[in-house]
This record gives C-alpha cells, structure tokens and sequence, in this order.
C-alpha cells in the first residue's frame, strides 16, 4: 500500500503554540462535533497532561491525536494505569491515503519509547475495532455509550510486570489449572513437524480446552481491565473469577460447535458471515487515491451522477371492465376536454402531488411499470390505455424535467461514497476468489 508521506511532530502542552493549540481544537471540532454531530465538551482538561501528534500536510493541520500519560483521572472518570490513545482524527480530505494508519503507528512507537512494558489503552467506537485489532489490539469487556456512539474499550499486548504474573500464575496452580513449561511444548511442536502454523496461545497460556487454549495475555488483559475500573484496584478473588468466566464462555462456545450451530443456525451463521464482510471491507479504509482518481471516476459514470428526471403527471385510472370508458376518456383529452375524462375516471384513486416530482418520487406512487411509460412520454401527451392486473390506466404528461448532468466539485461527496462502495465490492470479490483458491471447492452436479 503506497501511503502518502506527511508531516508528523510531538509536542508536550506546553510546547504547543496558541496557533497549534487552536488549529487541534478546531480539527477535532470539525470531526467529532460537526461531522460526527456528537456534543460534547472536547476541551476536557486532560491536554495538559498529555503528549499531541500533529500531522502536517505542508502548512495545513490535517491529523492529530493525544497520549494521556498513565494514572491520570480525566473528566469522565476513566483512569488507566499505562498510556491511553484518544481524540484520533483526521481530516476529511485525507480519508483513505493511510494517514490514520501513520497516526496509529506512530503513537504506539512512542509508547513504547516513553511507556515501555505497559499496557496502551484505547476506548474505541465500536465500529472500529475490526480496524485497531490490525495494529495488534484486542477488545476487553463489553460495549459501552459513550457520548451517544457505541465504545468499547481495546487494549494492546503487552507483558505485565513480572510479580503480577507470578501472582496470577501461584494462584492458578492452587486452583489445579497446570500450565506446562515452554520446553515441553516446543518439544511437542519440534516433534510434530507437519504442523503449518504454530498456536502462539500453546506457548502462555492459563486454561486449556480440550485443544483450544485460553491465553495468559487475554486473561491479564481483563484483569488490567477490572483494576482499572475498581477504585480499590484488582482482588485476589477477581482472578478465579474471571478465569472462570473466561472457562465458560469457551465451554459454550464449544459445545455450540459440538451441537452443529456454525453449521445449522441461521443467526450465529448470519453474525459471523456478517462480522467476516465487516472485517474484509474494513481494509478500504487503507485504501490510497487521489482527487484525480475520484475526477476520473466520475467521468467514466456520468450518467450515474445525473440527477434524476422530474415529472408532473396526472394518472386515470378504470376498471377493467370499463375499458371502453377508459378509450372515451383518452379521446376526451386529445380533444382537449379533460374535465370529462376526468368523469369517466375512478374517483377512489390517490392522485398526484400537482407537482414536478423525481422519477424516483413518482416511481413509490405509480410503481415501476407506470414509471417507465411516463419517462418515455413527451410533455402534453397522454398515453395509450395502459392494462394492468385489475385496472387500465392513461398517463398524461403536464411537464418534465430532464436529467442534468452535476458538477463534480459539487457532488464530490458522493462521488468519493460511491468509488469507495465499488472499491468494496471489488475487493470482497477478490477475496472471495482467494477462498476458492484457498479451499477445495467441489460441486456436485444436481442434475
């Protein structure tokens, strides 16, 4: 993937000028109130306790996010024992040219620089967390609210001090869960050389069953988790607790694939098909193009980017049994007497909006059939008696609006939703074709 390259710089609070202070505060205005509409007080006092990431494409602000230094308590009560990422933003113009996967990157980089062997934290919108787990994240807990939008809190791997560790591991062994030494599983792995990819779980972890293992750095994840969130901290009967909870939910998970449900329910099978779509198209975020791309884009679909034809119409409509009235009535109008076709007419149908209306908009009053007839009909023409299941109609054409074709600076929105909607569908195709050639597909002949 060829990322556009940009400027990055740290800064402490202090270090920032007014003019850098006030471009930040407004891109995270710009994104978080006004695009996202979520209201909220952004300038939360925890900037002063925190290390900024400015993103520079030439002179102009166009990424930024924070790092709130460990064990600080921000406004909103969340405190966190090692570094937290947050306020990650990105101009609108720079979507999909790989700047949020820089800012990612390089606010992990200086973690580990400035906070090494500590736990980073993130509270993500749930949406994301297909996106955060590439960087190596996992989710701990359950999915929250947070100013209106679904958050849920994700941690990246890291390994705990030592005592804390041993803590853990002293206390799993009184419980009889035996945890087998690195050397005999490396000789198990060494011995059964056919094996294509090697369980980092097998390695470190806290339970195991049957032949899927529980990992220690999940386990400690939702220790850290349930620390962090208690003001008295962790306690030592919070680690049976979770461990059994964490045993249980694989149980189920387990038997649900004993059962047959991955193969027999249609929900968990609709869920995890939806998950996998989720994750594929998730990649489209990393997706580089240029404003050329999207101008080129639009000049191969034009005629998708016209706007739609308006139409005024007025529709009479007869029982099918009156088909000689509805033929009276066509020649009433021709003569220019629409006052008695009218007559002959139904009275119980809903009429038009007396009004030009979007083919789109005429299309839910008349249906799609109808529709058609009308965009082919000149303005101040009826149509020919038009039969329908139980019904004939006449259409008669008062005005029409043809479709215009719209400048791009003026719809590139929507022009950039549609390239990355075909982008999409483009890239879950192909990795569609990777899963044929991945797996040995066999049809059987039905017939």
């Amino acid at each position: 993937m060829n990322f556009k390259q940009y400027h990055f710089y740290w800064k402490s609070f202090s270090e920032l000028s007014s003019t850098e202070l006030y471009d930040l505060l407004n891109l995270r205005q710009q994104v978080f109130v006004e695009e996202q509409e979520c209201a909220y007080i952004d300038a939360d006092y925890s900037d002063q306790h925190s290390d900024h990431l400015l993103a520079y494409d030439g002179s102009q602000l166009v990424g930024y996010l924070r790092i709130v230094k460990p064990n600080y308590k921000m406004n909103d009560g969340k405190q966190y024992s090692g570094p937290s990422i947050g306020r990650i933003v990105n101009h609108i113009s720079k979507r999909s040219e790989g700047l949020g996967f820089n800012l990612i990157n390089e606010a992990i980089k200086k973690c580990n620089q400035i906070y090494p062997n500590q736990v980073i934290s993130i509270s993500a919108q749930h949406r994301l967390q297909n996106y955060y787990e590439r960087f190596g994240f996992s989710s701990v807990g359950d999915i929250y609210l947070e100013d209106g939008i679904d958050h849920i809190k994700m941690t990246l791997k890291s390994k705990l001090k030592y005592s804390f560790s041993e803590k853990v591991s002293n206390l799993l062994k009184a419980r009889n869960v035996y945890l087998f030494g690195g050397l005999l599983i490396s000789g198990y792995l060494i011995l059964n050389t056919f094996i294509k990819n090697i369980n980092e779980d097998a390695f470190n972890w806290v339970a195991k069953i049957d032949n899927t293992y529980i990992s220690k750095s999940k386990f400690e994840n939702y220790l850290e988790s349930i620390g962090e969130s208690r003001r008295g901290g962790l306690l030592e009967k919070d680690i049976d607790m979770v461990l059994d909870k964490l045993i249980d939910e694989e149980l189920l998970i387990q038997r649900a694939i004993d059962l047959g449900m991955l193969e027999t329910d249609s929900q968990v099978r609709s869920v995890i098909i939806q998950k996998m779509i989720e994750s594929i198209l998730s990649e489209i975020d990393n997706l580089s193009y240029s404003d050329q791309d999207l101008k080129n884009f639009y000049i191969s679909n034009k005629d998708f980017f016209a706007s739609s034809p308006k139409l005024q119409l007025v529709k009479l409509s007869f029982d099918k049994s009156s088909l000689n009235s509805a033929k009276k009535a066509q020649e009433y109008i021709l003569d220019g007497d629409f006052v008695s076709a009218k007559k002959l007419a139904r009275n119980d149908v809903i009429d038009l909006p007396n009004a030009l209306l979007p083919a789109t908009k005429v299309r839910e009053y008349i249906g799609p059939k109808l529709t058609e007839i009308a965009m082919k009909l000149e303005p101040g023409s009826v149509s020919e008696v038009i039969t329908d299941t139980d019904s004939v109609h006449l259409l008669i054409l008062l005005e029409k609006d043809f479709s215009v074709t719209q400048d791009f600076n003026e719809i590139s929105e929507q022009v950039r939703n549609e390239f990355l909607k075909r982008e999409g569908d483009k890239l879950f195709l192909e990795y569609l074709e990777n899963l044929r050639s991945w797996y040995d597909v066999t049809k059987k002949q039905t017939s």
